[in-house]
């Protein structure tokens, strides 16, 4: 007879298992991060399932994807990470430095649009969600400005 179970969730066989995976990841990612510091390689998401494979018995390593996916290792990584903290740093960086006279008086009608375009999709969506904040806040300044200067000029 097969055992009945009081929901869909509750596997305890899939539980043990995998725990015992996670604990594998977890020991595999440390000791993989660990090694790639004492050599002085870069800690990133590549090296570390690059080098897993030599620090695994099996020698199947662990994917770029259980570092994120797993809570524990990926906080480790961001621990010891140098590019994860360049990253984070840099995301402020370009967005509060931003200089809305600078970046749009100086503007040219004739640039190279494909330039202009490629320019722009390097960007992440929140670099571009604050240039599109600044342009239209730009706008509606001097928009403001020009307004005011007109009403001015009819006394």
């Amino acid at each position: 007879m097969t055992p009945t179970f009081n929901s869909k969730n509750e596997r305890p066989w899939l539980t043990e298992n995998h725990k015992r995976r996670s604990d594998r990841s977890i020991r595999i990612g440390k000791e993989t991060i660990d090694r790639l510091i004492k050599k002085g390689i870069p800690v990133t998401f590549a090296n570390v399932a690059q080098c897993s494979k030599e620090v695994d018995i099996e020698g199947k390593g662990i994917h770029e994807n259980t570092i994120r996916s797993n809570e524990e290792l990926y906080e480790y990584y961001k621990q010891h990470s140098k590019t994860f903290k360049q990253r984070e740093n840099s995301k402020g960086f370009k967005l509060n430095n931003l200089n809305l006279d600078n970046n749009f008086q100086i503007l040219k009608v004739d640039r190279n649009l494909d330039n202009l375009h490629r320019k722009y999709m390097k960007l992440s969506k929140q670099e571009l969600a604050q240039r599109l904040i600044l342009a239209e806040q730009y706008i509606s300044e001097n928009e403001n400005k020009w307004v005011t200067a007109h009403f001015e000029s009819f006394k």
